[in-house]
């Protein structure tokens, strides 16, 4: 008698993040998203501290898939993007979950914040980033 054990059914390959992928997941931004994409970029890399460019695509891919509107962010959205929703996206399309997101979401937030992008349908700025707060003594 052999003592087999059933082999685990294969997982599919999951893609890396590259130029090709956030370029596909850039054009199928809403252009809003894709403005706050660029601001992003150029003042985290102005200011020193770069947000990696894979983490923000999958940040704002997820956002957009998540919200309602473009530029509406609550608490409990911040938070599903950060337990679950960026993850579940990336894993939905076949992509790597890339470091950084957390980073890339709180820079997002801030630009957003800075230019008063935050639309009527938001939290108060202060309860969107107070969710990150909450998620660290979680």
């Amino acid at each position: 008698m052999s003592n087999s054990t059933p082999n685990p059914p294969p997982t599919p390959e999951l893609a890396v993040i590259d130029r090709t992928v956030r370029r596909a997941l850039t054009k199928e931004l809403p252009p809003e998203l894709r403005a706050i994409r660029r601001r992003v970029l150029a003042e985290t890399m102005s200011n020193g501290v770069p947000v990696r460019p894979s983490a923000l695509c999958a940040v704002l891919a997820a956002h957009a898939d998540l919200a309602d509107s473009p530029l509406t962010f609550t608490a409990d959205h911040v938070q599903e993007l950060l337990w679950s929703g960026v993850s579940e996206f990336c894993e939905d399309v076949g992509l790597v979950v890339p470091n950084g997101c957390s980073q890339a979401l709180y820079a997002v937030l801030a630009v957003a914040k800075a230019h008063g992008l935050f639309d009527e349908q938001s939290d108060s700025t202060a309860a969107v980033f107070a969710a990150f707060g909450e998620l660290a003594l979680a």
